[in-house]
């Protein structure tokens, strides 16, 4: 698409999202009643997509009636979970389409455990096909896809958890309970950082090639742009490509920056400005290994810092984690528990350890489904919200330069007055990354 094109059709591209056209399937309000078995299926059985469906086949109440993914061995994996779980395979179903299973009436919810640049189009069909769904993080590949996975979620009065499972661990919540009790004094500084210290090497350079057999490597590539098949572009380092993921920077991020906008109860940055680009990982993969992010909101600044190089980031045991800078003390939480440094005369030093997340997470979501109008912990509009932080910082750094963020109207501008509290002269050439037109057939509008 040249980029006039491009422009024009961004001008128009959220008001198209939140209008979704009416689903061949109208969405009921059905219920599942504490004696009534929730049925499921999963979308995507890769390795979170199975990890996924290992927990939620722990609960009695839950059965799986399909699996669904365009490669066989993905669904073989699948079915050996369910084996392992000692759930009966017979009656198990399994497909390469996703539309044939979101649109069958004998399942309630739907697992999407694909790539990114699949969830916003199988969600969306789930919603509007009357399935409550658990997705996968990061929920979108853009900023507009996001929007339309809300929209579709309220519009057909959806049940939507993602799968960002650090909202469930108790030592989360009681950090965050901690940060917003004022106990640190006034927070000016957060600070979040992932370091996964791959080798130089990562993924290698494989050639392209053929896809594996029997796998429809179109359809794996669904709205993405049409590309040769190459191993490193397929399953788990899609993540590392524009074209089907969004790098580090978000596989991460929407974990990690999603608790610091949780802990200061806030909803978006007012700027971002990221620099950063591929120093040092050697492989065939198109997203930086280093990134550092800054951004800016009313009351404290926030710096994310992504390695994924190898070298770390701070110590060496701490990979990943989220700290809270205050007057009196410091909060530092990752998966492992939190601690906080203090001042000794406001607050006082503690230490506290782990707790499990994600099984807590999916028994969640089910809690949800069945007791509808109470929210899920990760409910689809605040990691929308988490997810916009790193589709921003991206957005930043593939322009080199600070982009204001207007998240009432999610768009971008080139400044903010502080004064009167506006956007000023709309950022056109930041706008147009808040979309990629997808390829077609494929459409956000059903």
């Amino acid at each position: 698409m040249n980029e006039m094109h491009r422009r024009q059709f961004l001008s128009t591209s959220a008001a198209a999202a939140a209008a979704l056209a009416a689903p061949r399937a109208l969405a009921n309000e059905k219920k599942v009643s504490a004696n009534e078995k929730l049925v499921v299926a999963l979308v995507g059985c890769g390795g979170m997509g199975c990890y996924d469906l290992s927990d939620f086949i722990r609960l009695p109440e839950v059965d799986v009636a399909a699996v669904c993914d365009v490669d066989p061995e993905h669904i073989k994996s699948a079915i050996t979970v369910l084996e392992k779980g000692k759930r009966p395979t017979d009656k198990v179903h399994t497909e390469k389409d996703f539309r044939k299973v979101v649109e069958r009436k004998d399942i309630d919810a739907i697992i999407v455990g694909t790539p990114d640049h699949w969830h916003p189009y199988i969600l969306i069909a789930a919603c509007a096909n009357g399935k409550d769904v658990y997705c996968e993080k990061p929920i979108s590949h853009n900023i507009v896809e996001g929007r339309a996975m809300v929209n579709a979620a309220r519009k057909y009065k959806r049940v939507v958890q993602v799968g960002t499972q650090q909202r469930s661990g108790k030592h989360f919540q009681d950090a965050v309970q901690f940060v917003r009790s004022g106990k640190l004094g006034p927070v000016g500084l957060c600070r979040t950082w992932i370091a996964n210290n791959t080798s130089r090497e990562g993924a290698g350079n494989p050639p392209d090639g053929n896809a594996p057999d029997g796998v429809n490597y179109d359809t794996w590539l669904g709205p993405a742009p049409k590309r040769p098949f190459n191993r490193n572009r397929f399953h788990y380092n899609f993540r590392w490509f524009w074209d089907y993921g969004s790098g580090l920077c978000n596989d991460w991020g929407v974990h990690l920056n999603d608790i610091i906008l949780w802990g200061m109860n806030a909803t978006a940055p007012l700027s971002v400005f990221a620099t950063g680009a591929r120093y040092d990982v050697k492989d065939n993969a198109d997203t930086p290994d280093t990134l550092d992010v800054h951004y800016t909101y009313p009351s404290f600044t926030h710096i994310y810092t992504v390695r994924r190089g190898h070298y770390h980031y701070g110590s060496p045991d701490h990979g990943h984690g989220m700290e809270f800078q205050g007057a009196w003390g410091v909060l530092t939480l990752d998966r492992d528990g939190w601690v906080v440094r203090a001042d000794g005369d406001h607050v006082t030093a503690e230490k506290h350890g782990s707790s499990d997340q994600h099984f807590p997470h999916v028994q969640n979501f089910v809690h949800c489904v069945r007791n509808r109008g109470e929210k899920p912990r990760s409910d689809i509009e605040a990691m929308h919200r988490a997810t916009t932080t790193c589709h921003l910082a991206n957005i930043s750094f593939k322009l080199g330069r600070r982009i204001y963020w207007d998240a009432d109207n999610e768009r971008c501008y080139r400044g903010y007055d502080g004064e009167s509290k506006k956007f000023v002269n709309e950022d056109t050439d930041a706008n147009a990354y808040l979309l990629r037109e997808p390829r077609k057939p494929w459409s956000l509008t059903l």
